[in-house]
């Protein structure tokens, strides 16, 4: 949702400067009458009704920290993150979610790399493809399809 403009704003608090209650300003300028409340307590606790900011970039928590993670992980490359959330928590006192350390983690290129003791699902058998398939039996091979009514 858009933000109302400022010249708008500015119309609200003259209308309520003059006299107007909050539900006349508000049918007159079509906006809430909460709206309309709320620039006149701003504008009367700050002097001025401008636009608040909306979103911005958050930096991460883990941002001061991230040379002494790198090191943990050099020390040892098994570390879960299970394990780097408990370790951040005891030695450094800070508390983040699994998903905000892997999205750290996957930022720095410290994924999980994958080696020759950790293959696929499946069996090392399986290695050409799909079989093929066995030839039908001499016995069914004569008998013709029908449909059951």
């Amino acid at each position: 949702m858009k933000s109302y403009s400022q010249d708008l704003r500015e119309r609200i608090i003259k209308a309520r400067q003059d006299g107007q209650s909050a539900a006349e300003a508000a049918k007159r300028f079509k906006v809430c009458q909460r709206t309309v409340e709320r620039y006149w307590k701003r504008f009367n606790e700050t002097g001025q009704c401008l636009e608040l900011q909306r979103g911005g970039r958050r930096v991460s928590r883990l941002q001061p920290h991230l040379k002494i993670l790198s090191q943990w992980i050099e020390e040892q490359n098994d570390l879960t993150l299970s394990e780097m959330i408990e370790r951040l928590g005891k030695e450094l006192d800070v508390s983040i979610q699994r998903q905000a350390l892997w999205h750290q983690l996957n930022q720095l290129n410290l994924t999980y790399k994958k080696n020759d003791s950790r293959r696929r699902a499946r069996s090392s058998r399986c290695q050409g493809g799909s079989p093929t398939l066995a030839p039908k039996p001499a016995a069914v091979a004569h008998k013709k399809t029908g449909f059951h009514r």
